[in-house]
């Protein structure tokens, strides 16, 4: 059963119409016999996560289903739906009991834990299941200690990685992993799914933009009003360039959002003058090609994630924001002279 530290989390199988073509191969190698002892599926769309590995994972115990639905009703769905079923072990980042913060990494320790129940005997006569997500965050002592159970898999077993980012996964790894992808929808597709959720087809398209087509992320970003946020953000940085406003009065209109959406403004920004610096930008009427400002502007975009990780220090998120922009203006305003 999915636990954090002292909170039971239960988690009920979801998936999307347009990841139905990867269920279907994925069921069908199951009843050809041909299911490898580990998949590795990398989902384009952050937001798929322990909801769609519990979806596969009813699919492939489910002993009634005909089709990329399980029946709900048998022995092995009532389980997976109830969060019992003993023959499936799931490990994801958890939650640091002492710090209460989640650990930027899955440590060694839940992956020779989940080893020792991979071969562990079977409760029923059916696949045993460890699903690990996401896949790119273990630890490289986690990494390692998992290699020796890929090359020699306990028999009935399926080990199954969901990542965001197969490049950050170990090649030793993914060379014994029969690796799928879960792309995003077309974009007819992702309009009508998001009509389907309440949005008019000027805000279907706009938060599409946002996401990049994936329709998860923009209906999560709707939820959110990103659109309005954006625009605040734009305004407000806009006087900060211009000096009307000083670093503390910007950064107190971020701090109050979801740090995932500060990343995001931030990343639009960096996108922004890149486009500009490169002298790509179809605002630029007379581009000019500014190299070092393109070198530093580079320099401080891949150090964003890492300085806004609240998570994994003890440092202010005003305190690392107001770095970040100063740097920015900085850039920006050496690069006007």
């Amino acid at each position: 059963m999915p636990k954090i530290d002292d909170d039971i989390i239960t988690i009920q199988p979801a998936y999307w119409p347009w990841q139905q073509s990867l269920l279907e191969q994925v069921l069908s190698l199951k009843k050809q016999a041909r299911l490898p002892h580990a998949l590795l599926i990398e989902a384009k769309s952050e937001q798929v996560g322990a909801a769609f590995i519990w979806h596969l994972t009813m699919l492939l115990l489910c002993n009634n289903n005909q089709s990329v639905v399980p029946c709900g009703l048998c022995q092995s769905c009532s389980l997976m739906k109830s969060n019992t079923y003993p023959d499936f072990t799931f490990v994801t980042l958890m939650t640091d009991g002492k710090t209460k913060k989640i650990n930027k990494n899955i440590k060694i320790e839940q992956i020779r834990n989940l080893i020792h129940e991979v071969y562990l005997t079977r409760r029923y006569n059916n696949l045993k299941v460890i699903a690990i997500h996401p896949a790119e965050k273990m630890s490289i002592a986690g990494a390692n200690s998992i290699l020796k159970t890929l090359e020699e898999p306990a028999p009935y077993s399926l080990i199954l990685l969901l990542t965001h980012n197969k490049g950050k996964v170990p090649v030793t790894i993914r060379s014994r992993c029969q690796v799928l992808t879960l792309e995003h929808p077309d974009r007819k597709m992702s309009l009508d799914w998001l009509a389907q959720h309440g949005l008019n087809q000027a805000e279907s398209d706009l938060y599409l933009d946002f996401s990049t087509g994936d329709p998860l992320l923009a209906l999560n970003l709707h939820s959110n009003q990103y659109a309005a946020v954006v625009k605040q953000f734009k305004s407000q940085f806009g006087l900060y360039i211009n000096n009307e406003i000083d670093v503390n009065k910007l950064c107190s209109i971020l701090v109050i959002l979801d740090v995932s959406l500060v990343r995001r403004l931030l990343k639009m920004v960096f996108r922004a003058y890149s486009l500009q610096f490169s002298g790509f930008s179809e605002k630029t009427k007379q581009p000019k090609i500014h190299k070092i400002a393109g070198r530093q502007l580079l320099i401080l975009s891949t150090q964003v994630d890492q300085q806004l990780m609240v998570e994994e220090n003890n440092l202010n998120l005003q305190l690392q924001l107001e770095d970040v922009l100063i740097s920015l203006k900085g850039i920006i305003l050496r690069s006007n002279h």
